[in-house]
């Protein structure tokens, strides 16, 4: 969405882009895919809110594999 000058500087609208992961480790997603960030008034979220493939939730980081050996 695309403001006018103004309201732009006024809500301190920003928009770029940015990578996002799938949650799902078997989604071609986990691996990444580009997203838009856009914050207006202090709030911000991206497009899409969920992954385009499987329909699970994205992070901004790469989700850690779970290690079940645990050498404490």
């Amino acid at each position: 969405m695309m403001l006018p000058g103004y309201d732009t500087w006024l809500g301190r609208y920003h928009c770029s882009e940015i990578t996002v992961y799938c949650v799902n480790a078997a989604c071609p997603n986990a691996d990444g895919l580009t997203a838009l960030y856009e914050n207006e008034y202090g709030q911000g979220w991206i497009t899409p809110e969920d992954c385009p493939v499987c329909h699970s939730e994205l992070l901004d980081e790469p989700k850690e594999e779970d290690d079940d050996d645990d050498d404490d």
